[in-house]
Protein backbone atom coordinates (compact mmCIF):
# COMPACT_ATOMS: atom_id res chain seq x y z
CA UNK A 1 0.00 0.00 0.00
CA UNK A 2 1.34 3.53 -0.98
CA UNK A 3 2.51 5.91 1.91
CA UNK A 4 -0.82 8.24 1.19
CA UNK A 5 -2.82 5.30 1.37
CA UNK A 6 -1.19 4.06 4.77
CA UNK A 7 -2.49 7.51 6.08
CA UNK A 8 -5.86 7.34 4.79
CA UNK A 9 -6.15 4.14 6.28
CA UNK A 10 -4.81 5.55 9.73
CA UNK A 11 -6.98 8.60 9.44
CA UNK A 12 -10.32 6.49 8.71
CA UNK A 13 -9.83 4.25 11.67
CA UNK A 14 -9.02 6.90 14.07
CA UNK A 15 -11.57 9.27 13.35
CA UNK A 16 -14.29 5.99 13.58
CA UNK A 17 -15.90 6.40 9.52
CA UNK A 18 -18.53 4.00 8.26
CA UNK A 19 -17.76 1.82 6.00
CA UNK A 20 -19.59 4.23 3.71
CA UNK A 21 -17.81 7.54 4.19
CA UNK A 22 -14.46 5.14 3.41
CA UNK A 23 -15.95 4.19 -0.19
CA UNK A 24 -16.60 7.90 -0.60
CA UNK A 25 -13.04 9.15 0.74
CA UNK A 26 -11.37 6.38 -1.12
CA UNK A 27 -13.10 7.54 -4.43
CA UNK A 28 -11.86 11.21 -3.45
CA UNK A 29 -8.53 10.98 -2.22
CA UNK A 30 -5.80 12.58 -3.37
CA UNK A 31 -3.76 9.60 -5.36
CA UNK A 32 -3.29 10.66 -8.71
CA UNK A 33 -5.61 8.14 -10.41
CA UNK A 34 -9.54 8.62 -10.76
CA UNK A 35 -11.84 6.83 -8.82
CA UNK A 36 -12.79 3.05 -9.89
CA UNK A 37 -16.13 2.45 -11.73
CA UNK A 38 -16.76 -0.42 -9.53
CA UNK A 39 -16.96 2.09 -6.41
CA UNK A 40 -18.85 4.71 -8.29
CA UNK A 41 -21.33 1.81 -9.01
CA UNK A 42 -21.50 0.73 -5.41
CA UNK A 43 -21.64 4.56 -3.97
CA UNK A 44 -24.89 5.01 -6.85
CA UNK A 45 -26.56 2.23 -5.66
CA UNK A 46 -25.99 2.97 -1.36
CA UNK A 47 -27.70 6.60 -2.59
CA UNK A 48 -31.28 4.54 -2.28
CA UNK A 49 -30.50 3.82 1.27
CA UNK A 50 -31.76 7.03 3.04
CA UNK A 51 -29.02 6.70 5.56
CA UNK A 52 -25.81 5.81 3.32
CA UNK A 53 -26.79 8.96 0.70
CA UNK A 54 -26.81 11.42 3.63
CA UNK A 55 -23.42 9.75 4.62
CA UNK A 56 -22.55 10.19 1.39
CA UNK A 57 -23.65 13.33 0.52
CA UNK A 58 -21.62 14.78 3.54
CA UNK A 59 -18.93 13.57 2.92
CA UNK A 60 -18.74 14.81 -0.43
CA UNK A 61 -19.65 18.38 0.99
CA UNK A 62 -16.32 18.23 2.77
CA UNK A 63 -14.32 17.10 -0.35
CA UNK A 64 -16.30 20.16 -1.82
CA UNK A 65 -15.30 22.52 0.93
CA UNK A 66 -11.62 21.34 0.54
CA UNK A 67 -8.22 23.49 0.32
CA UNK A 68 -6.25 24.31 -2.89
CA UNK A 69 -3.48 21.96 -2.51
CA UNK A 70 -5.99 19.09 -2.38
CA UNK A 71 -7.74 20.15 -5.41
CA UNK A 72 -7.93 16.31 -6.03
CA UNK A 73 -10.20 16.02 -3.34
CA UNK A 74 -12.29 19.10 -4.65
CA UNK A 75 -12.23 17.45 -8.77
CA UNK A 76 -12.80 13.91 -7.37
CA UNK A 77 -16.06 14.86 -5.57
CA UNK A 78 -17.23 16.37 -8.69
CA UNK A 79 -16.67 13.21 -10.73
CA UNK A 80 -18.49 11.34 -7.97
CA UNK A 81 -21.06 13.46 -8.15
CA UNK A 82 -21.24 13.29 -12.02
CA UNK A 83 -21.89 10.26 -11.85
CA UNK A 84 -24.61 10.15 -8.98
CA UNK A 85 -26.67 12.96 -10.71
CA UNK A 86 -26.49 10.08 -13.58
CA UNK A 87 -26.61 6.45 -11.77
CA UNK A 88 -27.97 7.97 -7.89
CA UNK A 89 -31.04 7.68 -6.47
CA UNK A 90 -33.36 10.61 -7.16
CA UNK A 91 -32.54 12.46 -3.54
CA UNK A 92 -28.92 13.28 -5.28
CA UNK A 93 -30.79 15.39 -8.37
CA UNK A 94 -32.53 17.17 -5.27
CA UNK A 95 -29.48 17.57 -2.93
CA UNK A 96 -27.51 18.98 -6.13
CA UNK A 97 -29.97 21.53 -6.83
CA UNK A 98 -30.90 23.03 -3.58
CA UNK A 99 -26.87 23.15 -3.00
CA UNK A 100 -26.23 24.48 -6.69
CA UNK A 101 -24.30 27.56 -4.98
CA UNK A 102 -21.73 25.10 -3.85
CA UNK A 103 -20.81 24.03 -7.23
CA UNK A 104 -21.37 27.27 -8.42
CA UNK A 105 -18.44 28.84 -5.83
CA UNK A 106 -15.97 26.02 -7.75
CA UNK A 107 -15.92 27.34 -11.25
CA UNK A 108 -13.72 30.04 -9.44
CA UNK A 109 -11.16 27.64 -8.04
CA UNK A 110 -7.69 28.40 -8.54
CA UNK A 111 -4.73 26.33 -7.16
CA UNK A 112 -1.03 26.07 -8.85
CA UNK A 113 0.90 22.75 -8.79
CA UNK A 114 4.27 22.82 -7.27
CA UNK A 115 5.60 23.04 -11.03
CA UNK A 116 3.30 26.16 -11.38
CA UNK A 117 0.59 25.01 -13.44
CA UNK A 118 -2.80 25.91 -13.43
CA UNK A 119 -4.39 22.56 -11.67
CA UNK A 120 -7.26 24.93 -10.48
CA UNK A 121 -8.52 24.87 -14.65
CA UNK A 122 -9.29 21.23 -13.89
CA UNK A 123 -11.57 21.91 -10.92
CA UNK A 124 -13.28 24.85 -13.02
CA UNK A 125 -13.93 23.07 -15.49
CA UNK A 126 -15.70 20.16 -14.05
CA UNK A 127 -17.63 22.43 -11.73
CA UNK A 128 -18.71 24.52 -14.88
CA UNK A 129 -19.79 21.22 -16.66
CA UNK A 130 -21.87 19.93 -13.64
CA UNK A 131 -23.60 23.21 -12.91
CA UNK A 132 -24.87 22.96 -16.82
CA UNK A 133 -26.38 19.56 -16.19
CA UNK A 134 -27.90 20.44 -12.66
CA UNK A 135 -29.30 23.77 -14.26
CA UNK A 136 -30.49 21.90 -17.12
CA UNK A 137 -33.74 20.12 -15.97
CA UNK A 138 -34.36 18.24 -19.31
CA UNK A 139 -30.98 17.74 -20.05
CA UNK A 140 -30.68 15.61 -16.85
CA UNK A 141 -33.84 13.91 -16.96
CA UNK A 142 -33.25 12.93 -20.38
CA UNK A 143 -29.29 11.54 -19.37
CA UNK A 144 -30.56 9.97 -16.43
CA UNK A 145 -33.09 8.27 -18.19
CA UNK A 146 -30.87 6.76 -21.26
CA UNK A 147 -27.33 6.04 -18.92
CA UNK A 148 -30.19 3.88 -16.96
CA UNK A 149 -31.22 2.34 -19.70
CA UNK A 150 -27.72 1.66 -20.54
CA UNK A 151 -26.87 0.41 -16.99
CA UNK A 152 -29.75 -1.81 -16.54
CA UNK A 153 -28.40 -3.69 -20.21
CA UNK A 154 -25.14 -4.42 -18.89
CA UNK A 155 -25.46 -4.44 -14.80
CA UNK A 156 -27.55 -6.79 -12.24
CA UNK A 157 -27.45 -5.60 -9.17
CA UNK A 158 -27.11 -8.40 -6.54
CA UNK A 159 -28.45 -6.95 -3.34
CA UNK A 160 -28.46 -9.99 -1.35
CA UNK A 161 -24.56 -10.35 -1.40
CA UNK A 162 -23.73 -6.44 -2.45
CA UNK A 163 -21.93 -8.94 -5.76
CA UNK A 164 -22.38 -7.29 -9.22
CA UNK A 165 -22.68 -9.83 -11.47
CA UNK A 166 -22.76 -8.79 -15.48
CA UNK A 167 -25.82 -10.38 -17.38
CA UNK A 168 -25.70 -12.13 -20.49
CA UNK A 169 -24.25 -9.52 -22.80
CA UNK A 170 -22.52 -11.14 -25.89
CA UNK A 171 -19.12 -9.16 -25.31
CA UNK A 172 -19.10 -10.51 -21.46
CA UNK A 173 -19.75 -14.06 -22.89
CA UNK A 174 -16.99 -13.68 -25.25
CA UNK A 175 -14.80 -12.73 -22.62
CA UNK A 176 -15.74 -15.41 -20.52
CA UNK A 177 -15.21 -18.01 -23.06
CA UNK A 178 -11.68 -16.47 -23.93
CA UNK A 179 -10.94 -16.17 -20.69
CA UNK A 180 -12.13 -20.42 -20.49
CA UNK A 181 -9.96 -21.19 -23.59
CA UNK A 182 -6.81 -19.19 -22.36
CA UNK A 183 -7.22 -21.38 -18.93
CA UNK A 184 -7.74 -24.61 -20.64
CA UNK A 185 -4.49 -24.07 -22.75
CA UNK A 186 -2.55 -22.86 -19.75
CA UNK A 187 -3.63 -25.92 -18.26
CA UNK A 188 -2.81 -28.28 -21.31
CA UNK A 189 0.79 -26.52 -22.02
CA UNK A 190 1.62 -26.98 -17.73
CA UNK A 191 0.60 -29.99 -18.09
CA UNK A 192 3.19 -31.19 -21.14
CA UNK A 193 5.69 -29.42 -19.57
CA UNK A 194 5.00 -31.25 -16.23
CA UNK A 195 5.24 -34.58 -18.23
CA UNK A 196 7.91 -33.89 -19.91
CA UNK A 197 10.10 -33.25 -16.48
CA UNK A 198 9.09 -36.18 -15.39
CA UNK A 199 6.71 -34.36 -12.61
CA UNK A 200 4.81 -36.21 -9.81
CA UNK A 201 0.73 -36.02 -9.47
CA UNK A 202 1.34 -33.69 -7.21
CA UNK A 203 3.77 -31.27 -8.84
CA UNK A 204 1.61 -31.40 -12.19
CA UNK A 205 -1.44 -30.28 -10.09
CA UNK A 206 0.70 -27.18 -8.77
CA UNK A 207 1.80 -26.41 -11.86
CA UNK A 208 -1.39 -26.46 -13.53
CA UNK A 209 -3.21 -24.55 -10.28
CA UNK A 210 -0.40 -21.96 -10.88
CA UNK A 211 -1.14 -21.70 -14.35
CA UNK A 212 -4.95 -21.52 -13.86
CA UNK A 213 -3.93 -18.37 -11.80
CA UNK A 214 -1.89 -16.87 -14.13
CA UNK A 215 -4.41 -16.74 -16.62
CA UNK A 216 -6.75 -15.28 -14.36
CA UNK A 217 -4.72 -12.45 -13.07
CA UNK A 218 -3.81 -11.67 -16.86
CA UNK A 219 -6.95 -11.43 -17.73
CA UNK A 220 -8.44 -9.44 -14.54
CA UNK A 221 -5.73 -6.99 -15.34
CA UNK A 222 -6.74 -6.64 -19.01
CA UNK A 223 -10.51 -5.86 -18.08
CA UNK A 224 -9.24 -3.44 -15.24
CA UNK A 225 -7.63 -1.54 -17.82
CA UNK A 226 -10.41 -1.96 -20.27
CA UNK A 227 -12.66 -0.91 -17.36
CA UNK A 228 -10.85 2.27 -16.96
CA UNK A 229 -10.84 3.17 -20.50
CA UNK A 230 -14.28 3.23 -21.08
CA UNK A 231 -14.77 5.05 -18.08
CA UNK A 232 -12.27 7.82 -18.50
CA UNK A 233 -13.94 7.90 -22.45
CA UNK A 234 -17.10 8.24 -20.52
CA UNK A 235 -16.54 10.93 -18.23
CA UNK A 236 -13.87 13.00 -19.75
CA UNK A 237 -11.05 12.55 -17.80
CA UNK A 238 -8.49 11.75 -20.42
CA UNK A 239 -7.45 15.05 -21.94
CA UNK A 240 -5.47 16.54 -25.54
CA UNK A 241 -2.72 18.61 -23.07
CA UNK A 242 -1.35 16.34 -19.99
CA UNK A 243 0.71 19.03 -18.44
CA UNK A 244 -2.18 21.90 -18.18
CA UNK A 245 -5.33 19.96 -18.24
CA UNK A 246 -4.35 16.08 -17.07
CA UNK A 247 -6.50 15.70 -13.28
CA UNK A 248 -4.65 12.42 -12.97
CA UNK A 249 -1.05 12.69 -14.57
CA UNK A 250 0.87 9.46 -14.14
CA UNK A 251 4.03 10.96 -12.28
CA UNK A 252 3.34 13.60 -9.38
CA UNK A 253 5.22 15.23 -7.03
CA UNK A 254 4.53 16.41 -3.94
CA UNK A 255 6.50 18.94 -2.20
CA UNK A 256 4.60 19.67 0.78
CA UNK A 257 6.58 22.45 2.20
CA UNK A 258 6.67 23.99 -0.64
CA UNK A 259 2.76 23.95 -1.07
CA UNK A 260 2.16 25.59 2.10
CA UNK A 261 4.10 28.59 0.99
CA UNK A 262 2.15 28.47 -1.84
CA UNK A 263 -0.94 28.32 -0.12
CA UNK A 264 0.27 31.54 1.50
CA UNK A 265 0.82 33.08 -1.63
CA UNK A 266 -2.75 31.81 -2.99
CA UNK A 267 -5.15 32.68 0.08
CA UNK A 268 -7.77 30.82 -0.86
CA UNK A 269 -10.97 32.10 -1.77
CA UNK A 270 -13.53 29.46 -1.29
CA UNK A 271 -15.79 29.81 1.57
CA UNK A 272 -16.78 26.57 3.43
CA UNK A 273 -20.15 26.43 2.59
CA UNK A 274 -23.05 24.40 4.77
CA UNK A 275 -25.12 22.13 2.64
CA UNK A 276 -29.05 22.25 2.56
CA UNK A 277 -30.39 18.71 2.61
CA UNK A 278 -33.66 17.94 0.60
CA UNK A 279 -36.65 18.20 2.54
CA UNK A 280 -38.95 15.63 3.20
CA UNK A 281 -42.24 15.57 1.16
CA UNK A 282 -43.53 12.65 2.67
Amino acid sequence: MAGKGVVRSIKNYAKGFSEVQIKVREATSNDPHGPSGVILNELAQLTFNEHDFIEIMDMLDKRLNDKGKNWRHVFKALVVLDYLLHFGSENVVLYAKENVYVIKTLREFQHLDDAGRDVGHNVRQRANEVTSLILDDQRLRDERKSRHSLQDRVWSIDYTSTALTRRNEPRYIDEERDLQRAIEESKRLAEIESKKRGDSDADLARAIEESEREAREMERKRREQLDKTNFDNLFGLQTSSPSLSNPFPTTQRFDPLFQSQQQQILPQTQPQIQPQWPQSTG
